[in-house]
């Protein structure tokens, strides 16, 4: 997006309802795809490692950290199993993405500054991180993060064969190509996106970035992408601060309730489906909209996030692709329950999407 293009809907679409701002790429620049769309594949895969926790190596440290559950993917997990989503020993194990990959995305100062304590306690805003060691650090908060990666490059993987997928950690949708921040180290969409083409799989791809935060590392890496589509539905007066650029922005006001919330959904959907036609769906899932999150003021009810992801979910079964999930954000108590949820309810929405005959 050339510096200065006007911020006009090319649809004439309402984000300005919700902050007086649109979304951000130029008109007349319709990216639709005549193509068929991918034969279902099911069933619905589920990725997970006891490494996505945070935490390892550094003992006596309490559930919650600035918020976040430092064990959220292993909550998420033992809600699913609980709730009879899905069993146990249904859960692939990823490998970490390497350095190799990561240079084919990341800045080579980004790279190096996941050993530097410093950089590392901006990036999760912590700075009492700074005065740690570099190795326990690593082990504590960037090999999750690079484990991680390795399970939305595998969802990814699965959907761009048909099958739907879901990876119970990732969505680090802050992470650009030089920088590290908000608490993502890397960007996993971006790392996974890079492997399937080096591989030779290319799909068009609509990142639906349901996060409190605006998704500003996926609008940054894919600005200029006409395989991916980004679309955000966030908090307008939270981090990051300036915003960048997706395709399409609807930023909410502040103490926004389930009505407003749920409308916007509605409206982002709408217009994503007016000018992109993708092979797959990846949901950034995050949490943190509920009511009760300490970092957000939006009063969106736990039912009301449930229907969300059940949303996106029909979203993706009515364009006949399949969908990635990723939990993304989210620091209230209840995060992981919040999750598990509305990964249930896109399981019940994927049995119901006909199989491959």
């Amino acid at each position: 997006m050339p510096p200065g293009a006007p911020r006009v809907a090319p649809d004439g679409g309402g984000a300005a309802a919700h902050t007086g701002l649109a979304p951000c790429r130029a008109p007349g620049a319709l990216r639709v795809d005549p193509r068929p769309r991918l034969a279902y594949a099911g069933p619905m895969q589920w990725f997970y490692d006891p490494g996505y926790d945070y935490g390892a190596g550094l003992p006596g440290l309490p559930r919650e950290v600035h918020g976040f559950v430092l064990h959220k993917p292993s909550e998420i997990r033992a809600h699913l199993i609980g709730a009879g989503v899905v069993a146990s020993d249904a859960f692939a194990r990823p490998e970490a993405v390497s350095e190799g990959e990561l240079r084919r995305v990341h800045d080579p100062r980004l790279i190096a500054a996941l050993d530097e304590p410093a950089s590392l306690a901006a990036a999760i805003e912590l700075p009492e991180l700074a005065h740690l060691p570099a190795a326990p650090l690593r082990r504590a908060l960037v090999e999750p993060q690079l484990l991680a990666a390795g399970g939305t490059y595998l969802a990814m993987r699965t959907a761009a064969h048909g099958t739907w997928a879901v990876n119970l950690s990732g969505g680090y949708h802050h992470a650009r190509r030089n920088l590290s921040h908000g608490f993502c180290l890397i960007n996993d969409i971006a790392l996974a996106c890079a492997r399937l083409r080096r591989e030779g799989v290319r799909r068009r791809m609509l990142i639906l970035d349901l996060d409190l935060h605006q998704g500003d590392g996926n609008a940054t890496i894919f600005a200029d992408d006409p395989e991916v589509f980004t679309v955000s539905v966030h908090e307008e007066n939270l981090f990051p601060i300036p915003k960048m650029r997706s395709d399409i922005d609807i930023g909410l006001r502040s103490y926004a309730e389930d009505g407003d919330y749920l409308a916007a959904v509605e409206e982002a959907i709408a217009r994503a489906r007016r000018h992109f036609t993708p092979d797959m769906v990846v949901f950034v899932a995050g949490s943190d909209p509920y009511e009760d999150d300490p970092l957000g003021t939006l009063q969106v009810s736990a039912p009301a996030m449930r229907e969300r992801d059940r949303r996106v979910a029909e979203l993706a079964r009515e364009l006949g692709c399949p969908l990635v999930a990723l939990p993304a954000g989210g620091y209230s108590d209840e995060s992981p329950a919040i999750t598990a949820a509305g990964f249930g309810a896109i399981a019940e929405v994927e049995s119901t999407t006909a199989p491959r005959r």
